[in-house]
């Protein structure tokens, strides 16, 4: 059997053990709550119009909402103190039914050299060479693609411009990977 298709067995065979677990999950919780997904999630970024640019325009993401004081007011709520750190936000989708809210927090982004907390975001293995020539395009540094987990496994490292760390990752990847931890060294940005 070629690499080519063990890569390709490999990401089918983990996708396949994904889904039993999530069955087993929802049969396993019949008649109790049970959470249904993520929601949203948040990430501090330090300039909401670079952010904007940079998750919809480079990332591809859709935006939702601009919550600033002028839409505070439509809802009824007194405008942000200390220049809307901590309250001004956008919410982005990138891909499925997960919302991505962008808020305006000078601190609390990942420290430049350590590789957690970051955020991973899945793609066909094909498009994994067509997002790393897409963010080379746009002047941004990356790592990869790297195998961190089973054979055929990659992803793409690199942080976005307030310095959180983001993951472009697939399963079934059959191109070249190196198999290393990413070198959060070489990708962090100046922020």
């Amino acid at each position: 059997m070629g690499t080519a298709l063990r890569h390709r067995l490999i990401g089918f065979g983990f996708k396949a053990w994904i889904w039993s677990v999530r069955a087993r999950r929802l049969l396993g919780a019949l008649g109790r709550p049970r959470l249904r997904g993520v929601e949203h999630f948040t990430i501090p970024v330090k300039d909401l119009a670079v952010a904007r640019r940079f998750y919809c325009d480079v990332l591809g993401g859709a935006l939702f909402m601009t919550i600033d004081d002028a839409a505070l007011k439509k809802f009824g709520r007194p405008p942000a103190p200390n220049g809307g750190e901590g309250s001004h936000h956008l919410s982005v989708y990138l891909g499925g039914t997960t919302r991505v809210d962008l808020f305006l927090q000078q601190v609390g982004q990942t420290a430049p050299t350590l590789g957690h907390p970051h955020y991973a975001f899945a793609v066909p293995p094909r498009d994994l060479p067509k997002w790393q020539r897409r963010l080379a395009a746009e002047g941004v540094a990356m790592d990869g693609p790297l195998q961190l987990g089973p054979p055929g496994q990659a992803s793409i490292y690199f942080d976005d411009p307030s310095g959180n760390h983001l993951e472009i990752t697939c399963l079934g990847f059959t191109g070249a990977v190196e198999q290393r931890p990413p070198m959060h060294a070489r990708i962090a940005r100046a922020a």
